[in-house]
């Protein structure tokens, strides 16, 4: 045989969940609800294929506008930079060469037989 036994000793629900003890714990009602919108196919609805039109025309003037500024600051480096000749290119070498030579001729690495070998100097 089955025994009912009431699980609260105070049943009146209201009167609990009314009270200030509960009331001052319970969190205040979220009163403005904000819902997803749903995304509106362009393909049925025209104001939507008009915005994403729109969209399309302004990304692409971007994209136009952003290859112009890469183009115009290219020229603009390549007319600062300019391309030495033969002749300037070979002097620096030389100079580069002759500063080497002295470099390893004034170090200490001199008294090391076979490093002036390996590095090609003669003295």
């Amino acid at each position: 045989m089955y025994c009912q036994v009431s699980k609260m000793v105070n049943a009146d629900l209201a009167r609990i969940i009314n009270s200030d003890e509960v009331q001052s714990v319970v969190r205040p009602i979220k009163k403005d609800v904000k819902r997803a919108t749903l995304k509106k196919n362009p393909l049925k609805n025209l104001e939507c294929a008009a915005e994403a039109t729109l969209m399309r025309k302004q990304l692409e003037n971007n994209l136009l506008a952003e290859a112009q500024r890469v183009k115009a600051k290219k020229e603009k480096l390549d007319k600062k930079r300019h391309q030495i000749t033969k002749e300037e290119a070979s002097a620096i070498r030389s100079a580069g060469t002759a500063w080497f030579k002295t470099m390893i001729s004034d170090s200490d690495y001199t008294e090391f037989e076979n490093l002036p070998k390996r590095l090609g100097v003669t003295q």
